[in-house]
């Protein structure tokens, strides 16, 4: 069953977003394929969808978890810096 259908079953607002966040995920992993910053292939198990947000414009970027996990505090004060949020999908967590 994908995961779409079952957050259309799901029994709470947290486990349907959970489903729809990890098809989102499972989307662009296939649209990127590669990590942006380190040129692994990527899994849905350990990609990390970034997303930076700044009114209508959002900016999308994928990356292996490892690659995340070093980026991370430098990404968050450059967004912080120029005024945008930092929208985080992690699979390793879901």
């Amino acid at each position: 069953m994908g995961d779409v259908l079952r957050a259309l079953m799901a029994d709470s607002d947290e486990e349907r977003d959970r489903y729809l966040d990890r098809e989102f995920l499972r989307q662009a992993v296939m649209r990127a394929i590669f990590c942006e910053r380190s040129g692994v292939a990527l899994d849905v198990d350990r990609a990390v969808m970034v997303t930076t947000v700044k009114g209508d414009h959002r900016t999308i970027h994928v990356l292996d978890g490892p690659a995340w996990d070093e980026a991370e505090p430098a990404l968050r004060a450059l967004a912080a810096k120029l005024g945008r949020e930092v929208e985080v999908i992690d699979g390793r967590q879901l």
